[in-house]
């Protein structure tokens, strides 16, 4: 592993740092291959967006930008995960106004995906369940903990990947990846503006469904909408499009709304 900060190399991070004491910040993770990274463009903007709602500076954006091409070239196959945070300081929760921004890169080796989830996987639903939280739904933040207590659920049962829904009931997300049915034709995606995470790979599915004559749009879906649906898929930037074969006991048949979209995202650049 290899971690920068504000375009140096560092061995230690500060005591006082607080994206770490208090979640205080964003992350995004992409996979890089020969030093390029599929949506690139998509990562920056969410974290743009997700720094101006959490009033975090943003006055070296342009900086980090550049710093980060750098890096690529640096780690040009690995996992790359980009962090901004509020940076140093402050009394308790109460941040110092003085703070300047952390903009950290964290490179990680290269995943070996596993070729068989692109023609489909086996999931259900988890019992653990989202909170609630619109003041911060919808970005990727550094507070994880429902995440990490969904992936220990996870790693318990037989699924690569399962369906998560929030204390209301509503259909959310998967543990790490955005999920979408098809129905009579119609790309469904989950709303997350109560909980989730408006994922870069969800995002580019949106526009590109749009380009493509296919009508694609958020709603707010249930476990039952699931089961009843045409064809199921995960996605995310890392794994791009897992289809689902089989949810519960239910048996999906072929998916060919499904399929295009992978075939489309080959080539995506």
């Amino acid at each position: 592993m290899a971690c920068w900060l504000n375009g140096s190399a560092i061995n230690e991070l500060s005591l006082l740092e607080r994206g770490f004491a208090y979640g205080d910040g964003l992350f995004s993770t992409m996979a890089v291959v020969n030093a390029q990274v599929r949506l690139l463009d998509l990562h920056w903007q969410r974290l743009l967006r997700g720094c101006q709602r959490l009033a975090i500076n943003t006055e070296h954006f342009e900086h980090w930008q550049r710093d980060f091409l750098l890096f690529l070239q640096a780690y040009p196959h690995s996992i790359v995960k980009i962090i901004v945070t509020r940076g140093e300081g402050g009394r308790g929760y109460l941040a110092d106004p003085r703070a300047a921004t952390n903009c950290y890169f964290y490179a990680y080796p290269a995943l070996n995906n596993v070729l068989a989830h692109q023609q489909g996987i086996a999931t259900g639903f988890l019992t653990g369940r989202l909170g609630l939280s619109p003041l911060l739904a919808g970005m990727k933040h550094l507070n994880r903990l429902e995440q990490v207590l969904l992936r220990r659920e996870l790693a318990q049962t037989i699924y690569p990947e399962a369906l998560v829904c929030d204390v209301n009931g509503k259909v959310i997300e998967g543990v790490f990846s955005n999920v979408w049915l098809v129905t009579n034709g119609q790309l469904l995606t989950p709303k997350v503006h109560e909980a989730g995470v408006e994922g870069v790979m969800r995002s580019h599915l949106l526009a590109l469904a749009g380009r493509h004559g296919l009508s694609a749009s958020e709603a707010i879906l249930m476990p039952d909408d699931f089961i009843a649906a045409d064809e199921v898929f995960f996605c995310n930037t890392l794994n791009g499009i897992w289809p689902v074969r089989q949810l519960n006991s239910t048996i999906l048949g072929n998916n060919p709304i499904t399929q295009y979209l992978q075939q489309q995202l080959a080539y995506v650049r």
